[in-house]
C-alpha cells in the first residue's frame, strides 16, 4: 500500500472516529464551503514538461468543532496545459475529484488544513479516455469578512492510470504525469 493510500484510508478512519466519538454536547456544527479556485503550476509528463492552469469550483462539507474540521471536498473544473501532456497530444482537460480534508480553525479568522483528492483529468476532445490520479494538499486561509475566506493552498498530484472506455481496459502509466503548483481561491464558509 502506497502512503498516499495509506493517508486517505487514515483521514477516512479519524472521520468516522470523531463522528462516532462526539456526543451532541461537544458543539460540533456542519460546515459548508463552496469555492472557486485558480490552479497555476508544472508538470512532468510523457512528453515533457511545461505550465498548467486551471479554474476549478470546489466543496467542503464536514464537521466543525470549536477548533477543528474535517470532512469530505469534491473539485471540478478545467485545466489547461501549455504542451502536450501526453503522447496523445490533449492540451484542455476536464478534471476534478472526491477526496477529505482535516484542519483547524483558529481565533474565529484563520484556517489551517491539508487533504487528499482522489483526482481525474478527462481531455476535452476525447471524453472516451481519461487519467487517475492522487492529490495532495497543504493550505491556509483568511477570513475577510463574516463567511468570506480567502485561501492558497500548495499541492501536488501524480496521474498514474489511464482508462479507455473503447477497450475497457484500465492500466498504469508507462512514466506518471506529476504536477505540482499553488492555488488561490476565495471561498465562503457557512456553519449550521
Amino acid at each position: 500500500m502506497n502512503i498516499k493510500k495509506e493517508f486517505t484510508v487514515l483521514l477516512n478512519r479519524i472521520f468516522i472516529l470523531i463522528i462516532l466519538l462526539c456526543p451532541q454536547y461537544a458543539l460540533a456544527r456542519f460546515l459548508f464551503e463552496p469555492s472557486f479556485m485558480q490552479y497555476t503550476g508544472r508538470f512532468d509528463g510523457e512528453n515533457g514538461r511545461g505550465n498548467l492552469s486551471g479554474q476549478v469550483f470546489g466543496l467542503n462539507t464536514g464537521y466543525l468543532g470549536e477548533n477543528f474540521m474535517i470532512g469530505l471536498t469534491v473539485e471540478k473544473g478545467q485545466y489547461k496545459y501549455d504542451s502536450n501532456i501526453t503522447n496523445a497530444g490533449h492540451e484542455n482537460f476536464d478534471g476534478g475529484g472526491l477526496g477529505s480534508f482535516i484542519g483547524f480553525h483558529l481565533f474565529d479568522h484563520f484556517k489551517i488544513w491539508t487533504g487528499y483528492l482522489n483526482s481525474s483529468l478527462e481531455p476535452t476532445s476525447n471524453n472516451d479516455t481519461r487519467y487517475f490520479g492522487q492529490q495532495v494538499s497543504f493550505g491556509i486561509g483568511y477570513r475577510v469578512y463574516e463567511g468570506l475566506m480567502l485561501n492558497i493552498h500548495s499541492f501536488s498530484n501524480q496521474f498514474t492510470q489511464f482508462e479507455d472506455d473503447n477497450t475497457g481496459k484500465t492500466t498504469g502509466l508507462s512514466r506518471n504525469i506529476k504536477t505540482e503548483g499553488h492555488v488561490l481561491s476565495a471561498s465562503y464558509l457557512l456553519i449550521f
